[in-house]
């Protein structure tokens, strides 16, 4: 992904970029608005989680985790930018993340914030590993765009483990524990979608309230059948088990570059 941060521009971006669809296109860019301030809490938790381990591998794993998510921040802001001339602003629901996950980094422990951490990474590679399952049915009008989420995906599952051992490293927390976190990162990721998507399909539509609407229920409805047959819900509850591991997410396949 450096070298995708390094090019000068980005290249015109059509408003439906993603399949020719406002509300696809819509979803994307609101996992695209969201990821710089996730990945700005990964970071600084990340570092601050390194400061009690003291195995070398581990610290070698963190330390290219820490220059990856960087990256992939760098680059989404860009993006972003170029979103940001056709929208005029960013989305709601992106100042609430931002709220929360600040919030979290001075009242929690490090330790808390390292279960919140790994909740987040596993929904983001629970969700990379959905992309790359059904990226042959997206269709990019922007070359960039393409290749900034198809390497972000890869990039999320290849180091998909790293916050989950940091985490095991400083002390993992119970059941009990998981099960709270990870529905909190559900319930705040859902209100997050329900704000900004719409949001941005109303812009897209000239703020039209019936034509949004229309095109958001054409979409849920056309794809209806689709989402409940890929729902990655087995794997979204998995962090629960005791014996769960990232690393059984997936096989290294999807992680290669294509």
């Amino acid at each position: 992904m450096k070298d995708l941060a390094r090019r000068a521009k980005i290249g015109k971006l059509p408003v439906n970029w993603c399949n020719a669809d406002a509300t696809t296109s819509s979803v994307m860019e609101a996992v695209s608005f969201v990821t710089p301030v996730l990945e700005n809490f990964f970071i600084r938790t990340v570092v601050e989680g390194i400061r009690s381990t003291c195995e070398e591998e581990l610290l070698n794993r963190c330390q290219e985790f820490i220059h990856e998510e960087s990256n992939h921040s760098l680059v989404h802001k860009k993006f972003n930018a170029s979103l940001l001339n056709q929208l005029g602003k960013q989305p709601p629901g992106l100042a609430m993340v931002g709220r929360l996950l600040d919030r979290a980094r001075r009242h929690l422990s490090i330790s808390k914030r390292l279960a919140l951490a790994a909740a987040l990474e596993h929904l983001a590679a629970v969700v990379s590993k959905l992309y790359i399952n059904q990226e042959t049915k997206l269709n990019f009008s922007s070359n960039f765009a393409k290749e900034l989420f198809d390497m972000h995906a890869r990039e999320e599952l290849a180091h998909r483990s790293v916050v989950f051992d940091l985490w095991l490293a400083n002390g993992a927390s119970t059941r009990i524990n998981r099960i709270v976190t990870i529905a909190l990162v559900l319930g705040a990721g859902a209100l997050y979608v329900s704000a900004a998507v719409p949001w941005i399909l109303h812009q897209k539509t000239g703020k039209r309230i019936i034509k949004t609407w229309a095109s958001l229920m054409i979409f849920l409805t056309n794809n209806f059948q689709n989402t409940l047959a890929h729902t990655p819900f087995i794997d979204l509850f998995s962090f629960v088990r005791r014996d769960y591991h990232p690393e059984s997410l997936i096989d290294d396949t999807h992680t290669k570059q294509v």
